[in-house]
């Protein structure tokens, strides 16, 4: 049995669809979430990261999570 190829993606979403888990590996379309053991990557002078890092599970590609603002109602 052959090793399955590495490879990397990048999301942007809000952080409510990333609790929801709406989010989607961006090569195989699995979903990833919480549940996935996010790596968030330390900022220097912010309250929270803006940026993590996920394994898929399903392909083992490495998803890099941009956590964007929720847009005002407004504007959707």
């Amino acid at each position: 049995m052959g090793r399955k190829r590495l490879g990397f993606s990048d999301v942007q979403t809000t952080r409510a669809a990333f609790e929801r888990e709406e989010v989607r590996c961006g090569r195989c379309k699995n979903i990833v979430g919480p549940r996935d053991e996010p790596r968030f990557v330390r900022t220097f002078g912010t309250a929270e990261p803006t940026l993590a890092t996920i394994t898929c599970p399903r392909c083992k590609t490495t998803v890099s999570i941009r956590f964007v603002e929720e847009a005002p109602a407004a504007e959707r």
